[in-house]
């Protein structure tokens, strides 16, 4: 690999590495892993999804009991989704992807579509 191309990722990603948005990422996700709250709420939403997925193997989509799965999965994802914790990650996450598309879309863009 060219040297100076190893120099520059190299750069780039040291600099991500110190941006508050990917520092408050990795602390919200630390967090998330540590929240005795957020594992029973994504266990519930696996769980949830599960079910569904069981009883849509078995049922057509108009059945009481996917109908009812449905639901109940929803809800679980919107319980899920709605946690304080939840919610402030997937904010910070939106931002840091949106910076990692714009260094994507910088880098790269010359050699997407057959052009280059």
């Amino acid at each position: 690999m060219d040297d100076k191309i190893f120099f520059l990722a190299s750069s780039i990603n040291e600099s991500l590495k110190e941006d508050p948005r990917v520092k408050k990422l990795q602390e919200l996700e630390n967090k998330l892993n540590d929240s005795y709250d957020v594992f029973l709420l994504s266990n519930k939403k696996d769980e949830a999804l599960e079910k569904y997925t069981r009883l849509k193997e078995l049922y057509s989509d108009d059945h009481i009991e996917v109908v009812s799965a449905l639901k109940e999965l929803k809800s679980a994802k919107e319980e899920l989704n709605n946690h304080p914790l939840v919610k402030e990650y997937l904010k910070v996450y939106s931002e840091v992807r949106d910076l990692y598309l714009e260094i994507d879309n910088i880098l790269l863009s010359d050699y997407r579509g057959g052009t280059c």
